[in-house]
């Protein structure tokens, strides 16, 4: 893998960590969704933009053979 820094931001941020106690204690605010819940939300949603439904995925084989199809076609090389 190489590393092109034409495509660095200027104002990159190498590490985002939240901390929401502000949020819990001056509004009482909770969490509704679990991290592992939010990661699982975000995949859904990249395979769906993808037209992929691993609810109905069947022979797993085969879906892994159509998903590097997929991963093929979508690489985009730019000079």
């Amino acid at each position: 893998m190489e590393f092109d820094e034409r495509y660095l931001r200027p104002a990159e941020v190498d590490l985002l960590i939240g901390d929401s106690t502000k949020a819990r204690d001056k509004l009482g605010w909770q969490p509704s969704v679990t991290f592992e819940g939010l990661v699982k939300l975000m995949v859904d949603a990249d395979l769906a933009a993808l037209g992929i439904n691993l609810n109905n995925a069947g022979d797993s084989e085969q879906l892994l053979k159509d998903l590097a199809y997929l991963r093929n076609r979508s690489l985009i090389a730019v000079d």
